[in-house]
């Protein structure tokens, strides 16, 4: 294939995943950061290590053929993007609002070199509609003739991010700050519909339509479900995910709960559910992985945000009633998150009813509301993994037997 790549942002994801994506599809790579250390090695070596951590086949490969532009230098960004055959962006997203200005003056210097080729966008972010923000933040500033260009020649194309990184040690690093260490799994699916020009053919990616059922697999299975066994991970006293995994009623309540996630999917985008199934296995086998380090705390941070109406716990629990999809399991999530929120000065049961309210939002002593409360009353109460699962399971049984009745 070949030709430039652009990768807006040298961190974990830049390097680790999406440089690798197109790194050995044969492209050159210019990386745009503001991290000097960075800048200078890439520039000194024009390689760096990629190691694929793994109990049964670690490996270590080498991206080539890179060099990195000052992110504080506008003109040398502006160059850079406007000699861009393909884009990605993962900066994460508070900052995608800083990089917008620099965004505009690369298309100006397309545009003004009479560069009207078609430049598309990869928005490596977690977060939903990640498109329609950024389009929002660069036609705020665009003219009226502008925002015409845009909308002919530059592709914002949503992606999933699955492949997990771990937070890089000096340890990790072994000397050479560029290293990046990651997991084996590395399938990045992009919305095919977004792209304005020629969808690259290359391995690891892969162009989807409807892009949403990615989205949400995403967010409701894969995030929901770490999210949910580093919560249960606090719970219990453990501080990496791998262990909490390794507890088999911990895993069981997992597994079920992405199942539940994963039956409304299949209802709602008509893709079977056998391979949704397949990529939940998948999923829990590299959960499991001890050689990523993942913390328990590290997966559960920032759990407010986490706990939105439209994040991965009640986002799932509401695309589970919309496909009249009983969810029995994913609440626990929510009342575990209610713990760890409250660990450094404990939670009342008063404040839990604030958070399901006014940042869950739910209807109090809604279904959803009083089973949340419900599991957070025993969580508090210490019960055993193994008594949580028997409670729940109790749950489903009388769900079961109402359906039956009726």
């Amino acid at each position: 294939m070949g030709g430039t790549f652009v990768q807006y942002g040298a961190g974990n994801i830049g390097r680790g995943f999406l440089g690798q994506v197109f790194g050995e599809a044969g492209y050159e790579i210019k990386f745009i950061d503001v991290n000097p250390d960075i800048i200078n090695e890439m520039n000194k070596e024009n390689k760096y290590p990629i190691n694929i951590i793994s109990r049964h086949n670690p490996r270590e490969v080498w991206i080539k053929n890179v060099s990195c532009v000052n992110g504080l230098d506008e003109q040398a960004v502006a160059l850079a993007i406007s000699n861009a055959d393909i884009m990605a962006v993962s900066v994460g997203v508070n900052i995608l609002p800083r990089i917008v200005k620099n965004l505009v003056k690369g298309f100006r210097l397309r545009w003004a070199q009479n560069n009207l080729k078609p430049l598309d966008i990869i928005i490596a972010e977690n977060l939903i509609d990640a498109d329609s923000m950024l389009r929002g933040l660069i036609t705020d500033i665009l003219s009226d003739d502008e925002q015409i260009l845009f909308e002919k020649t530059i592709g914002l194309v949503e992606s999933s991010v699955g492949r997990m990184v771990p937070v890089m040690t000096s340890e990790m690093s072994r000397g050479n700050i560029l290293r990046v260490c990651v997991e084996n799994y590395c399938e990045l699916p992009v919305d095919k519909s977004a792209f304005k020009g020629e969808v690259p053919q290359i391995p690891h990616l892969h162009p989807f339509e409807p892009f949403e059922f990615f989205i949400k697999r995403k967010l409701y299975i894969h995030n929901m479900g770490h999210a949910l066994a580093a919560y249960l991970g606090f719970v219990y006293g453990y501080d990496y995910v791998w262990q909490a995994i390794e507890n088999p009623y911990i895993k069981l309540i997992v597994q079920r709960a992405m199942t539940e996630s994963g039956t409304a999917l299949s209802k709602q985008f008509s893709v079977p559910l056998s391979g949704i199934l397949e990529h939940i296995s998948d999923l829990l086998l590299r959960f499991a992985n001890r050689e990523l380090g993942d913390t328990v705390s590290r997966v559960g941070r920032d759990v407010l945000r986490k706990l939105r109406s439209t994040d991965r716990f009640v986002g799932a629990i509401n695309m589970c009633n919309g496909q009249s999809v009983n969810s029995l399991y994913i609440p626990v999530g929510i009342a575990a998150a209610l713990l760890f929120a409250g660990s450094s000065d404990t939670t009342a049961i008063e404040d839990a009813d604030t958070v399901l309210v006014n940042t869950c939002g739910l209807e109090k002593d809604s279904a959803e509301f009083n089973i949340i409360k419900d599991y957070y009353g025993l969580l508090i109460k210490n019960i055993k993994p193994d008594k949580l699962l028997s409670q729940i399971e109790g749950r489903q049984e009388i769900q079961f037997s109402k359906k039956v009745i009726i």
